[in-house]
């Protein structure tokens, strides 16, 4: 029988606070009467005042079982309290999986997944939590598609401290695409042959109505929300603190379409956003030689926290 939607997780040597304790009584569905999985992780035996919120990026898989988000980013504020939500459709009996075709994703995460969807589920889950009047400050810290998420989280409310967008890319999703394309080393003829196809699918999901789809384990709604996004016009609309990562060797989003999205945050006098570039780091946060850098980047990100105080 599937317990309450907020999931405490504690570590077994680790005194559970009051306040999550408190917390364990919450149960949220969204407007279709489908359910909404919570996971509200205590890291210190004291109530913490800081509320780390945690956002996965596009990937079918269980945000529970993700060691970077729960077991080192967590660490960006190791006396936080630690919220993480799942997307629509995948629980933690998911199993662990990073092939974008996998066949098991489920069909409900496919057909009902989006950036706007997450956004509004994560506000709806915040929203309770500040309600009890526990925590003074709410971080936000997304990767990749998770950073796109942080990002219209922080233009939409007001309860929001400050936000870290991670390796998020540019203004305009199809540019992302197109480098991820041009990254991929194939001919030019093949990548122009390519990159016109994809241009002539992003023409359709824009400009048609919903209809059956899963590409790279992403249904219509999905990709008419991506396609459609326009993250410059998102984070002008956020005037708490914003820092922006980019790793330069990044293939899977264009680091040169988020410098001219800097660029164009500099010129709107934008100066709630900090930018932070990392030349040899890839997507998934490794250097040139395949080393890890995130202590790096959750040392940077501590420091630009230390400076708001």
């Amino acid at each position: 029988m599937k317990s309450a939607l907020l999931k405490v997780v504690v570590g077994c040597s680790l005194l559970l606070s009051a306040q999550v304790a408190a917390a364990s009584g919450l149960y949220l569905v969204r407007e279709d009467d489908s359910e909404i999985d919570i996971y509200l992780k205590s890291q210190s035996p004291k109530d913490a005042t800081d509320l780390l919120v945690l956002i996965q990026g596009s990937d079918c898989n269980s945000v529970a079982k993700n060691k970077l988000i729960n077991e080192e980013f967590s660490q960006v504020l190791p006396e936080a309290d630690v919220l993480t939500v799942e997307k629509y459709g995948i629980t933690a009996d998911l199993s662990w999986d990073r092939n974008d075709e996998r066949a098991d994703c489920p069909a409900a995460y496919i057909e009902n997944d989006s950036p706007e969807r997450r956004t509004a589920d994560y506000i709806k889950v915040i929203n309770q939590l500040k309600e009890g009047g526990i925590y003074e400050r709410v971080i936000l810290l997304g990767g990749s598609e998770g950073a796109v998420v942080a990002n219209m989280i922080a233009a939409k409310v007001d309860f929001v401290t400050a936000s870290i967008a991670l390796n998020g890319g540019g203004r305009h999703f199809i540019d992302d695409i197109l480098h991820n394309m041009k990254s991929s080393g194939m001919p030019e003829e093949a990548f122009k042959e390519a990159s016109a196809g994809f241009k002539g699918f992003a023409q359709q999901v824009t400009s048609s109505e919903p209809f059956e789809l899963n590409m790279s384990g992403h249904g219509y709604n999905w990709w008419n929300s991506m396609l459609k996004s326009d993250q410059l016009q998102i984070i002008a609309q956020v005037d708490t603190p914003v820092l922006i990562v980019q790793g330069g060797q990044d293939q899977s989003v264009s680091p040169k379409a988020v410098e001219e999205q800097i660029a164009k945050l500099d010129e709107l006098g934008k100066t709630n956003v900090t930018y932070k570039s990392y030349a040899d780091m890839t997507h998934s946060f490794k250097s040139a030689a395949g080393e890890s850098m995130v202590p790096q980047v959750i040392s940077d990100i501590q420091g630009w926290l230390a400076k708001l105080d």
